[in-house]
């Protein structure tokens, strides 16, 4: 037989036995769209992964958050502000008025009325210490001393738009107090900001 093997016992043989039984495996039925459920649903889980570590879970994206929550109050704060001082009515359009309306409040022992002429803080509410002082003032009896100090308060004037003030000058010309309005642009009216 010159060197040639059985077609059944060589190396030959196996491989072509080999290659018959590889072409011979057929695919399951569906196992090709398993695999492309499988791998879009991988693809789908890194996508939604990545989505959520740069949306919720990276520090940059917390501290977006942060910033626009920050932004939000500030912007709800600003707008509760404007809407106080557009309610606060109490004053005129002249700082003399108001301060004229003020004193008068102060004659009348009205207490609440005369601080209505003050200045909200930036909270939107009145800062409590005028009122606490003038009611000091009324419980000892100097009320209506305080309202005829103010009545000779001279005009001071001021350089800066919106803000006026008032001085009050003992008999020897020395200016024994400052009163200071600010104009409030969402009301349009004039209020004390300091005595």
């Amino acid at each position: 037989m010159n060197g040639e093997t059985n077609s059944n016992t060589g190396p030959a043989s196996s491989n072509t036995e080999l290659a018959a039984e590889v072409m011979s495996l057929k695919p399951k039925k569906g196992s090709f769209w398993k695999f492309m459920i499988a791998f879009a649903a991988i693809i789908l889980l890194v996508i939604a992964g990545y989505w959520l570590w740069n949306n919720r879970l990276s520090p940059e994206a917390k501290e977006s958050r942060e910033m626009q929550a920050n932004y939000d109050r500030a912007i709800a704060h600003q707008q509760q502000f404007e809407e106080a001082m557009k309610n606060d009515t109490y004053g005129e359009k002249t700082p003399e008025e108001t301060l004229r309306l003020f004193v008068e409040a102060l004659r009348r022992d009205d207490i609440e009325l005369a601080y209505q002429y003050f200045i909200l803080k930036e909270d939107g509410n009145r800062d409590p210490k005028w009122k606490e002082g003038l009611i000091k003032t009324k419980g000892a009896g100097k009320l209506q001393e305080v309202a005829d100090s103010l009545s000779k308060a001279k005009p001071a004037g001021s350089a800066i738009e919106g803000y006026y003030g008032f001085v009050v000058e003992n008999s020897q010309g020395e200016v024994t107090a400052n009163i200071e309005l600010r104009f409030n642009q969402y009301s349009g009216v004039w209020k004390i900001e300091s005595l």
